[in-house]
């Protein structure tokens, strides 16, 4: 510590992308064709740990080198987004419920975009378990093998601004969950041509749950 950080000055936080999220999973076949299925591509990088490997030090956690893994390139850019699966054997079966991860979420560009993707998932038998017009977006969810919740998202506003200030207002205040959607109709309602400010109406029970 130098002398100025103990003398209490004030620091800053850098700027910070999110550029890698690592699941663990006892399926690692099961959630690689899922995941290959939700971004359209498989893994750029796939490796299974040598089984002459000398073992993982005592108290250590997963290293890469001890797990089967993948990396699925999500987005390039100048901080680069991945999503990796670490293949963990002993953890098949147990119960994802506890502590932990929530959920998380990819971002569509578009209403469009995120209507195509619930048609793409429905075409391998994949249903969301939850949809909703929260207001700032419209979002469906599901879970993957491991039963983790996979979020894709639709902002309803065009600015950053415009989305703050609706939060900011009180009938986000009131109800940040906001409408639940039915997510079959609500795509059916998109592509008969609704307009979207109806779509998005949050009290358009035509595609209210």
């Amino acid at each position: 510590m130098t002398t100025a950080q103990s003398a209490g000055a004030e620091t800053q936080a850098v700027a910070l992308q999110l550029s890698e999220l690592v699941l663990k999973t006892g399926r690692y076949v099961d959630m690689r064709a899922f995941y290959t299925h939700v971004l359209g591509h498989g893994p750029f990088y796939e490796r299974t740990p040598d089984p002459d490997a000398p073992p993982r030090p005592a108290g250590m956690p997963e290293r890469a080198v001890d797990v089967r893994l993948g990396f699925f390139r999500i987005h390039d850019g100048p901080h680069n987004q991945v999503l990796a699966l670490f293949g963990i054997d002993s953890l098949a079966g147990t119960d994802a419920s506890g502590p932990g991860l929530h959920h998380f979420q990819f971002g569509v560009d578009s209403l469009g975009d995120l209507v195509g993707q619930h048609e793409h998932m429905t075409s391998v038998g994949v249903r969301p378990h939850r949809a909703a017009n929260h207001g700032q977006a419209t979002s469906f969810y599901y879970r993957d093998p491991d039963r983790n919740i996979v979020e894709f998202s639709s902002a309803n506003f065009a600015t950053v601004e415009d989305e703050v200030a609706f939060m900011s207002g009180p009938v986000f205040a009131a109800n940040p969950s906001g409408l639940e959607l039915d997510p079959d109709r609500f795509a059916a309602r998109y592509r008969a041509g609704d307009p979207i400010r109806e779509l998005l109406r949050l009290d358009n029970r035509a595609v209210a749950l």
